[in-house]
């Protein structure tokens, strides 16, 4: 069984053993993945599915066996096929720049194209995600720089660290909330009110989920989004609060939304990171002087 035939393979499990609708996630004919079922059976003697009225109806205890060494073999297959790609990249003199989906739109949206326009020479490759997502890239290797939110959670003897933003969470919310016109918050206040915040891919998640348990406050979660502009959008002419940086103020509706800080806010501090190494080449050098010297402005200051 290759590779190949273990995805047809792991796609029929995945799809309960219905063979049309395996056929059509995978883009190939019933006819092909019934043969191959039927060929690999008969070439190594074994029984992969009990049947019923010649229909596939489940794994056979061999054919869950397989099945669980077919599924860690294609991630442990997709994993390489990422880590070449990766490598390749690092061969051909191409940046991998981590940075969290909304550092990226609030800081670089502007500042990142143009600087791509002045150095025609350098090719800088995006990896956007979460923040968890970014640090986990990070740590094992596959960035040459990144941008990240404190607690960076880096090792100080294997990673350079400088902070380059300073700013806090603040909440949003319709204009017309009750909470709207206080000058500031308790956190005690978000107790009555249902909260949308980013998902568990991003640190946000994590400091908010923190803070509100070191409050000993138990509020609801009305949902989870990675698109900062939904959760404020979501909150518009409801009571839902959604909990971003107040960065993101420079971006937001004001006519319809309200910005309110907390007393005791969690701070959203950005900090540029890199690999210790050796010794870096001259593309890696140029644009990490340009980042950390301070080409890319935060939108305000605190």
């Amino acid at each position: 069984m290759d590779i190949i035939q273990m995805n047809y393979f792991i796609n029929i499990v995945e799809c309960g053993c219905n063979l049309s609708i395996a056929a059509k996630k995978i883009h190939i004919s019933q006819s092909a993945l019934s043969q191959f079922v039927t060929n690999f059976e008969a070439a190594e003697g074994i029984q992969l599915f009990n049947r019923k009225n010649g229909r596939l109806e489940s794994l056979t205890e061999a054919g869950r066996k397989i099945y669980r060494f077919a599924t860690e073999i294609v991630n442990r297959h997709e994993e390489m096929l990422s880590m070449i790609h990766i490598e390749s990249q690092k061969q051909r003199g191409t940046i991998n720049l981590g940075i969290p989906s909304l550092i990226l739109r609030t800081f670089f949206s502007n500042a990142l194209p143009h600087f791509l326009r002045n150095n025609p020479h350098i090719y800088i490759q995006v990896i956007e995600g979460g923040g968890k997502e970014i640090h986990q890239k990070m740590s094992v290797g596959d960035l040459n720089l990144a941008f990240l939110i404190e607690p960076t959670n880096l090792d100080a003897q294997k990673f350079e660290q400088h902070i380059i933003h300073l700013d806090e969470y603040v909440a949003y919310m319709d204009k017309d909330h009750p909470l709207a016109q206080k000058e500031a918050l308790d956190w005690s206040d978000l107790a009555d009110y249902d909260i949308a915040i980013f998902n568990k891919t991003f640190t946000t998640y994590d400091l908010v989920v923190e803070k509100l348990r070191s409050q000993r406050i138990n509020t609801k979660f009305a949902y989870l989004s990675s698109t900062w502009d939904f959760l404020i959008e979501s909150t518009y002419q409801t009571d839902l609060i959604t909990i971003l940086p107040k960065s993101v103020e420079t971006l937001v509706d004001g006519s319809r939304f309200q910005t309110v800080r907390f007393n005791d806010p969690i701070p959203f501090n950005v900090w540029f990171c890199r690999p210790y190494k050796a010794s870096y080449n001259e593309v890696e050098s140029y644009v990490y002087e340009e980042l950390l010297k301070g080409y890319y402005q935060p939108l305000s200051e605190n």
